[in-house]
């Protein structure tokens, strides 16, 4: 089975992936509009044909269609920035930067990346030059050198933004770094490490913030319970409506950069 028509006309594409760790069949959909039906190992023979898979898609036909609804902005955000190709510029709303990017072509068969140094302030803004050169017809050698800039940038700036709001707070978690989460936007431990995904320096700062926020919560309550959420909402700029925003603000972040993601919505 390779794809998934909805009531409404939406056509969704199915993957299946065998999983040894899985204890029991799963149902996600992505950002991308990807269905992907996770099957225990001891299952797959008996799911291994188009049949039962069939039936089990069949069987969560109304929250695969509520899903598909709701991840609509998103899929179409995707697609537009997907058929836009490689970034002319790289907004960065926590430290309020702006990357003008250019590429020129050389002789070198691999791609580098080079800062240009500070063009211009505009208000609070400061506009940079990120210069990448070399084989810039390659768009994969170059989605690599503009993912490492922006991991770099990342792990430069995601650290101080939250250890701001933790002295505003009067927190100390034991640490905060930036990591590649893939699935959350943000983590924290049983021994009060935080770990915030390097996808926030492309959201707007209250998201971000908000972000940090949920995990101090979890500092108190590694859970997601009502205690959580009131000590969540006790801080100042924590609303509803923004930990709401948070679940669809992967839309903020160019498709050049997630195309590995697979964030969405699990069964």
């Amino acid at each position: 089975m390779n794809e998934f028509i909805t009531g409404d006309g939406t056509h969704l594409p199915v993957k299946v992936r065998i999983s040894t760790r899985a204890k029991r069949l799963r149902l996600s959909l992505s950002f991308t509009g990807e269905l992907e039906v996770v099957v225990p190992r001891q299952l797959s023979k008996k799911m291994g044909a188009p049949g039962p898979i069939q039936d089990f898609l069949e069987q969560h036909r109304p929250w695969i269609e509520r899903a598909a609804r709701r991840s609509q902005p998103q899929r179409e955000t995707y697609r537009e920035s997907k058929a836009a190709g490689l970034p002319t510029h790289l907004e960065f709303p926590i430290c309020d930067e702006l990357w003008l990017v250019e590429y020129r072509q050389t002789q070198a068969q691999g791609v580098t990346a080079k800062s240009d140094g500070l063009r211009r302030i505009q208000g609070t803004r400061k506009v940079f030059s990120l210069r990448i050169s070399g084989a810039i017809l390659n768009e994969d050698l170059c989605r690599r050198v503009l993912i490492r800039f922006v991991t770099q940038r990342a792990k430069q700036t995601i650290p101080g933004f939250a250890w701001e709001i933790c002295r505003e707070l009067n927190v100390r978690p034991a640490s905060i770094a930036v990591n590649n989460r893939k699935s959350a936007w943000g983590v924290c431990t049983r021994s009060g490490d935080i770990r915030i995904d390097r996808r926030v320096m492309f959201l707007p700062r209250d998201l971000a913030r908000q972000i940090v926020l949920h995990e101090v919560a979890h500092l108190k309550h590694l859970n997601h319970s009502q205690r959580f959420y009131d000590e969540l909402l006790s801080y100042e700029g924590s609303t509803k409506e923004a930990e709401k925003a948070v679940k669809s603000a992967v839309r903020y972040v160019p498709a050049w950069f997630i195309s590995g993601y697979n964030q969405g919505e699990a069964c």
